[in-house]
């Protein structure tokens, strides 16, 4: 032991310098041939890493790209194109939301962890690759933010659809590999979020959408015109807007008495107003509407008879509040019961009338537009009868001469009436009212209030009873005669 302690330092100096000599200085064959096959490993092994880094950055990019593709779209509008749209992009859609319809977060959780997977691998391929350090680091942030980021998600954003389609199967797959960590953050988010169901807009929202389509579009064909653009507001405003602010005031309508006599001067009144339907009152009771005539029904009426109001059959004319929304009138209007409706604030009670609302009141509404027939003079309808029609004076041909009935006219054939045919007369009898007002037909509406005549119970103030008003229309006031 004490002989070989001085020998031990200088033993370990010999051995320092024969190690790197020995490096550098091969003294047989045998440490070159080691060499070359390590050169060779480290060759073989570095293209291997290339090719690795190479893959996991396209597979990054894959997975950015698709998280924009799919998390991009959605749910609503591919709905529409799912059921709209036409070739492949109808295809595309449906492939898509049947994929994100598993659950958004799902899909988002499972490609966030395939990203991560990738993005962490990365630098340890690069690692053995460039050796380490900082050149690793820099390599790996600029592949993944030129190759695995931003030229993915730009090709996506513009093609995602299509792109997300494609690889759908591949998507659904890596989903259930991922579904031990993936399905259970996937519930926490839908728990925490809630689950997303796409954009659904508001009324403003649509209509601020809607007027866009008008300038927007690539070409013509798919842009929405000024009367399309209109339309279509003028219905998502329905709702909203009350009868009260389309409605003809009161001092503008054309009412009758129950014991106005239709006698030649009436009748004149009558055309010359213009009117189809017109809401009748009790006597001396301007606020008390019992129903409205139709004037179709006097096709064949003979002003020398000179009868009251109240022996003809009258239509219902029901009732409804100001606030009743546009739409909801529209409604009633539909059950073909009536297309006029006195605006009252009393609906169901005597008094409170303040303006009637029609059936075209409420289409100009929807279409933004006066409708103007062949005998309007003026597009405002809101203004007085004798504004909106001629005077009388300015018919060329006396009314009371085509009131008459055809045979008092010099050239009318003997018995013209009742020389026409069963069908044509049965023609003239379906001009009555199908909904009596001394027998309405209940609705379904519950803002309508339907007030029955008091023709069915006779104990109005001057007004016929049932002795006047019985059994059918065809019954009481025949609309032909012979």
């Amino acid at each position: 032991m004490s002989s070989s302690g001085p020998l031990l330092v200088p033993r370990l100096i010999l051995l320092a310098i024969y190690l790197p000599l020995r490096s550098a200085f091969p003294l047989s064959s045998t440490p070159v041939l080691h060499v070359a096959e390590d050169a060779e490993r480290d060759s073989s092994d570095l293209w291997l890493n290339l090719g690795a880094a190479v893959a996991l950055v396209l597979i990054g990019g894959v997975f950015a790209g698709l998280t924009i593709a799919l998390m991009g779209q959605d749910t609503v509008h591919l709905q529409v194109l799912a059921t709209s749209a036409e070739g492949p992009e109808r295809k595309h859609a449906q492939t898509v939301l049947k994929l994100v319809g598993k659950g958004k977060h799902w899909v988002l959780v499972t490609l966030l962890l395939g990203n991560v997977v990738v993005n962490e691998s990365l630098p340890i391929v690069l690692d053995k690759t460039l050796g380490g350090g900082w050149p690793a680091i820099v390599g790996s942030t600029v592949l993944i933010v030129i190759f695995g980021e931003v030229i993915p998600q730009s090709v996506c954003v513009r093609y995602g659809l299509p792109i997300g389609a494609y690889l759908s199967p591949v998507v659904l797959f890596l989903m259930y590999a991922f579904a031990p960590a993936a399905w259970p953050t996937a519930k926490l988010l839908d728990w925490l979020l809630g689950e997303n169901h796409g954009v659904v807009y508001k009324k403003s929202g649509l209509k601020t959408l809607v007027t866009l389509h008008k300038s927007l579009g690539s070409q013509p064909a798919e842009r929405l015109n000024e009367d399309e653009v209109t339309i279509i507001t003028a219905v998502l405003d329905l709702k909203a807007k009350a009868v009260q602010s389309i409605m003809t005031p009161m001092e503008h309508v054309f009412t009758v008495s129950t014991d106005s006599i239709l006698d030649e001067k009436t009748m004149e009144l009558i055309l010359s107003a213009g009117f189809s339907r017109i809401p009748v009152h009790a006597p001396n009771d301007p606020s008390n509407f019992l129903g409205m005539l139709l004037v179709k029904t006097l096709i064949t009426y003979d002003p020398e008879d000179s009868k009251p109001v109240a022996e003809f059959v009258l239509a219902t004319l029901p009732e409804t509040s100001p606030e009743t929304s546009c739409l909801d009138i529209l409604n009633y209007f539909q059950e073909g019961h009536s297309h006029m409706a006195l605006v009252s604030k009393h609906p169901g009670e005597n008094g409170g009338a303040i303006g009637v609302v029609t059936l075209e009141d409420v289409v100009e509404e929807l279409i933004g537009e006066e409708i103007i027939d062949e005998s309007d003079m003026h597009d405002d309808t809101q203004k007085p009868a004798d504004q909106q029609q001629p005077p009388v004076a300015d018919f060329p041909v006396p009314l009371n001469r085509t009131l008459r009935r055809a045979s008092t006219a010099p050239i009318a054939k003997p018995g013209y009436i009742s020389s026409i045919t069963p069908q044509q007369r049965q023609h003239l009898d379906n001009l009555a009212p199908s909904n009596l007002a001394r027998k309405p037909k209940q609705t379904r509406f519950p803002f309508v209030k339907i007030k029955r005549s008091l023709q069915a119970n006779g104990d109005n103030d001057g007004v016929k009873g049932d002795s006047t008003v019985q059994g059918s229309a065809d019954e009481n006031t025949p609309l032909l005669r012979s």
